[in-house]
């Protein structure tokens, strides 16, 4: 056939018929084909990238989708096993770029930790691409068109190798993206410490925002953390920290403007977390953190938690506030109630405001200390010794470079309940070295404006003075107040206080020459030297002896010289009084024993008087105008009730001596108003000149309690002769009334008439 005649059978639908079987031939050739293709261009891939091994079997490959399985790649630094890849598309999203679901599973991967970690140092040495570190910015362009719908990872095992440890990581990932919003989900388990987490991000508006969160169910579980952390951190917890329960959760919310997170706000929340603590076992029932980070160098944080050492105190509703602001770090701080166990004197705290600290951390070492911090509390109870503080400050000053520091309480109300004492404007100012705190000789002042017991006042306008002698011993200067009304001054105190470390809480005082003085100076005692072992407050006991001695006690009626006597409180709850000897009246004064209930209304002490002047003795009362030669002895007891001292049973007698003699000028108070015809006016007048210088053969004083008075009867025998007249008298003058109306003796003295 010629040529010419074949070109013109052929027709154009020959044309597009052919082009058509072409095309599908090609298609066919190319289905095919593809598999041995994409192998060959993932492993060419492979190679470029210098893996040591590399393995694959693609399973599936059509226009709706890419299965590949058993996938091996090695390298020095790592080794990966994936039992299947699955990717999801139609061939109109892919022809866009998009995939509609990636599915990885069995994920096995082996890492060698030194050399990755070496690798990613050597990265970032090197310059970062301007790609890499605007992913936040590319977060966007990607939520309003996302090329990836879901992103799948399961039952996935990575393993960080050192050779003195490894991290296993297995987690699977859950991600679904649509336009608009972005969900990711990471759940798993670090170093077989357990995990949930989610990552959000929307836009809303014009806006893109990011939300966050980790929870850690089993906190116990933490464990294995320990060596990571030594590692990469250097800090080496070891048994100093151990959690044996809790849960605590980590969000986060904010932003995205540009490659920046702003607007950040984040929030850490725990609850029975427990566990120890340098050896001690603690437990925080309840934990909420707020973190909001302001800009670079700034953020801001606020804490509220419920912490409880055991066996050592339980602190509910403690916050914390942190600000930090470049190189300033300020630091709020505060507690609703602190309950202390035994361990801490069972103390109860409620309302504490701790110091609120401002600091510069870059002259942190070298700023002083030294403005005043304050300390507030609503009330502090310590149980154990039944006080209770009430609406406190305590003011705290320290300068290191005087090597001093302050302690100021400012005036508050307290309560004793087992003794029910208030105190009223209590206030103590301290003084004190930084370097020896204990042993500065500095005074300290504690005052208080009134105590009362019950409704009675006890002390006011107290003000004592004090130095810290060590931890267990205080040395008292000065002691002034109203005890009962009457002022009293304790100057020089020169005591010592020495507390003891047994459990009853016991202490020794010593008096080193003590003087007391007191309704200023109506009476005051000097020299007081001794001490007094204190075993126990509550109940008050002693030691068996306490032996104390004194250069005078004196009042404006009576002086008491060179005193020595011992003092005990017994377990009955008796103050005991012994070996008592003291000068008084130019002779001696002794109690052997004498015994008193505590908080007793009565008070009786035997004293046992020798040699005493009788002439001391008269001009103890005012205007008796009598003169006695002569010394008395005997046993006399006096009693105290109610604050007023009296006298009870007893006798004087005076001692034989040849001088004794008696002048009394007063004789119109035995005669006056007696009749002059009355018979006995005659033996009354030869009596009254018989004493006027009598002298005296015996005289007996007898001290008598009746039911509803008291008498002292005294038996004068004796002489007077001169060369007109002799009488040899017989007198027994009567008294009646206690030691308050002898001072008064004019209007109680009852004179025999015969």
């Amino acid at each position: 056939m010629p040529p010419s005649k074949i070109i013109k059978k052929i027709r154009p639908w020959h044309v597009l018929l052919g082009s058509f079987f072409s095309v599908v031939i090609l298609v066919a050739l190319i289905w095919q084909l593809s598999p041995t293709m994409l192998d060959w261009g993932i492993r060419y891939l492979a190679a470029e990238a210098e893996t040591e091994d590399f393995d694959m079997n693609i399973e599936r490959i059509d226009p709706w989708g890419v299965s590949i399985e058993d996938i091996l790649i090695s390298t020095q630094e790592a080794e990966l096993s994936v039992g299947s890849l699955l990717l999801l598309f139609s061939p109109s999203g892919l022809t866009a770029g998009g995939i509609d679901s990636f599915t990885l599973r069995d994920i096995s991967l082996e890492l060698d930790g030194k050399r990755v970690l070496d690798q990613l140092l050597d990265d970032q040495s090197q310059e970062v691409d301007d790609e890499d570190i605007l992913w936040l910015e590319k977060l966007g362009e990607y939520l309003s068109d996302p090329k990836l719908k879901t992103f799948r990872v399961f039952n996935a095992e990575t393993s960080w190798a050192w050779p003195e440890f490894s991290l296993p990581l297995e987690f699977t990932i859950k991600g679904d993206y649509s336009e608009g919003s972005a969900s990711t989900t990471v759940d798993g388990e670090f170093s077989r410490f357990p995990f949930l987490s989610e990552i959000h991000f929307w836009q809303e508006e014009e806006n893109t925002y990011g939300e966050m969160e980790i929870k850690f169910p089993d906190l116990n579980k933490s464990e294995e953390l320990k060596a990571p952390l030594k590692r990469f951190t250097g800090m080496d917890l070891g048994e100093d920290l151990k959690i044996n329960s809790g849960d605590l959760v980590m969000q986060g919310i904010g932003r995205v403007e540009g490659n920046n997170l702003l607007d950040l706000f984040m929030e850490f929340n725990g609850s029975a977390i427990a566990g120890e603590i340098l050896g001690f076992p603690f437990e925080i029932s309840r934990f909420i953190s707020f973190v909001t980070p302001r800009k670079t160098g700034m953020f801001s944080t606020r804490t509220y938690a419920n912490l409880s050492v055991e066996n050592y105190f339980e602190a509910r509703g403690l916050a914390l506030g942190v600000e930090v602001d470049e190189e300033k770090l300020l630091l709020r701080s505060s507690i609703q109630e602190v309950d202390a166990t035994d361990a801490m004197a069972k103390t109860k705290i409620i309302g504490l405001s701790l110091p609120v600290i401002d600091l510069n951390l870059s002259t942190f070492e070298s700023q002083a200390l030294n403005r005043p911090q304050d300390i507030f509390f609503d009330s502090l109870q310590l149980e154990e010794y039944g006080v209770n503080l009430v609406n406190g400050r305590v003011n705290l000053f320290v300068d290191p470079d005087l090597d001093l520091f302050r302690v100021q309480v400012l005036p508050l109300n307290a309560i004793l309940t087992d003794m029910d004492i208030r105190l009223f404007g209590l206030s103590f100012n301290g003084l004190g070295d930084l370097s020896d705190p204990w042993n500065g000789g500095m005074n300290q002042v504690i005052s208080c404006d009134q105590a009362l017991l019950g409704e009675d006042s006890m002390v006011e306008n107290l003000s004592l003075t004090f130095r810290p002698s060590g931890t267990t011993r205080i040395i008292l200067d000065s002691l002034t107040a109203k005890l009962k009304g009457v002022f009293t001054d304790i100057n020089p105190a020169n005591c010592t206080v020495s507390f003891s470390d047994e459990s009853q809480g016991g202490c020794r005082i010593d008096f080193n020459g003590t003087d007391i003085r007191l309704g200023r100076d109506s009476v005051v005692l000097e020299g007081l030297t001794g001490s007094i072992s204190v075993d126990s407050f509550d109940p008050l006991l002693t030691a068996s002896r306490n032996s104390f001695s004194f250069r005078k006690l004196r009042n404006d009626q009576i002086t008491l010289e060179d005193g020595n006597f011992s003092i005990s409180v017994n377990e009955e709850g008796e103050f005991v009084l012994s070996d008592f000897y003291v000068s008084v009246f130019g002779g001696r004064l002794e109690v052997e024993l004498a015994k008193w209930q505590m908080y007793s209304d009565l008070l009786k002490v035997e004293t046992k008087m020798t040699e005493v002047s009788g002439q001391q003795l008269v001009d103890f009362f005012d205007n008796l105008e009598i003169q006695i030669d002569g010394n008395f002895s005997g046993m006399v007891s006096f009693s105290n009730y109610d604050g007023a001292w009296d006298f009870g049973t007893g006798f004087l007698q005076l001692n034989p001596s040849a001088n004794a003699n008696i002048k009394f000028k007063k004789g119109d108070l035995i005669y006056g108003g007696v009749d002059s015809t009355d018979p006995q006016a005659k033996n009354l007048r030869l009596t009254s000149w018989a004493l006027e210088d009598l002298q005296v053969n015996g005289m007996g004083i007898n001290f008598k309690v009746l039911e509803n008075e008291r008498q002292i009867i005294m038996n004068i025998n004796g002489a007077r002769e001169t060369k007109d007249q002799r009488v040899d008298l017989d007198y027994k003058p009567r008294f009646l009334g206690g030691l308050q109306d002898l001072l008064k003796w004019r209007e109680n003295l009852n004179l025999p008439r015969n």
